[in-house]
């Protein structure tokens, strides 16, 4: 999803494995699994249309019939309260950076070399990388979600109040990129946080950031994996991808760096600060910044240091745990090519 796809960067880390890591639903009313929703008891919902009208010149009944056939999902609750990310690295790891993602990933960037390569030439980003987000978002394009996305986000604009401005952001998005592209909101499907597509855009990174990769006047990342890869490759350009510096690299199994740390999603250390406490930083020039990030093993703790490219990454999802399972999955790809 990035950054779940913009705002929430985009797709973000709430998306994941919708099926496998459920919690107790929160929140009163939530008896049944789905029931229509009543739009006109939630103030954020007669906002939204009301905005959509006067900003977007969407037709009023139109509105208003969308979200009155929209259903409030109890397992779209459940599940955005247990996403993958809150996993320790190496269970998280196993469900990604696996012997059949790496041979499907290999498959794929065999199959879409050309355009991957074009990607490439035109973005700067390196192909593997977009490969491997596919597969960890969508399995390479065969799982892209099947719930209907006007009732996720529905959901969670009244339903999980947490994230209610973001996901009532979201539904104004995704109605106006489905009345604009000539598409029926109450059709598409897509994950329970409402990402849609091959590489999982949230409706505001789908206006903001696809493209039409291979310009037959649609982008479509439902289908088309040129214009996936493309819109891929578009959004890490555009959120800062540098052309040929590297992702992340393995620091000194023996060095205890927990104080160092990078705790949030920007690099925080300076190279040359660093070296000059006597830790080596392969790959890095002294003028970079990068962070620290800690992994938790079987065993204890593995270090690595995240360069400017990994916190790229980690605005496509929100997780640290994400961007080292992309660079892992890409490496391993690009070592059988």
């Amino acid at each position: 999803m990035v950054t779940a796809g913009g705002g929430l960067p985009v797709e973000s880390m709430m998306r994941r494995l919708s099926g496998f890591f459920l919690s107790l639903a929160l929140g009163p009313g939530l008896l049944a699994n789905a029931r229509a929703v009543d739009f006109q008891a939630y103030p954020v919902l007669v906002e939204l249309v009301e905005r959509l009208v006067a900003e977007h010149g969407l037709e009023r009944d139109a509105v208003e019939t969308w979200l009155t056939r929209a259903e409030y999902r109890e397992s779209v609750i459940r599940a955005i309260t247990r996403p993958a990310e809150g996993l320790p690295w190496h269970r998280y790891r196993a469900l990604f950076v696996t012997e059949t993602a790496i041979r499907n990933g290999v498959e794929f960037f065999r199959a879409h070399r050309p355009t991957l390569e074009r990607a490439m030439r035109e973005y700067g980003v390196d192909p593997a990388v977009i490969v491997a987000i596919i597969g960890i978002e969508t399995r390479f394009g065969t799982v892209k979600g099947n719930h209907r996305v006007i009732d996720s986000l529905t959901t969670l604009s009244v339903g999980y109040p947490r994230r209610s401005k973001f996901f009532t952001k979201e539904l104004g998005e995704y109605l106006v990129m489905t009345h604009r592209n000539g598409l029926d909101p109450l059709t598409t499907k897509g994950s329970y946080a409402g990402a849609i597509g091959i590489p999982q855009f949230m409706p505001s990174s789908y206006r903001g950031y696809s493209v039409d990769f291979n310009g037959d006047g649609v982008r479509d990342l439902v289908n088309d994996f040129d214009d996936a890869i493309g819109s891929v490759a578009n959004y890490l350009s555009r959120h800062h991808w540098r052309a040929g510096q590297p992702v992340a690299h393995a620091l000194d199994a023996g060095a205890d760096l927990d104080e160092l740390r990078t705790s949030g999603l920007k690099p925080d250390l300076e190279v040359a600060a660093l070296e000059k406490r006597g830790l080596r930083i392969p790959l890095a020039q002294p003028d970079w910044k990068v962070g620290i990030v800690r992994l938790e093993s079987k065993d204890g703790y593995d270090y690595r240091v995240g360069f400017h490219n990994f916190f790229v990454i980690t605005t496509y999802n929100r997780s640290q745990l994400y961007a080292m399972a992309a660079h892992e999955l890409s490496s391993e790809i690009r070592k059988r090519l």
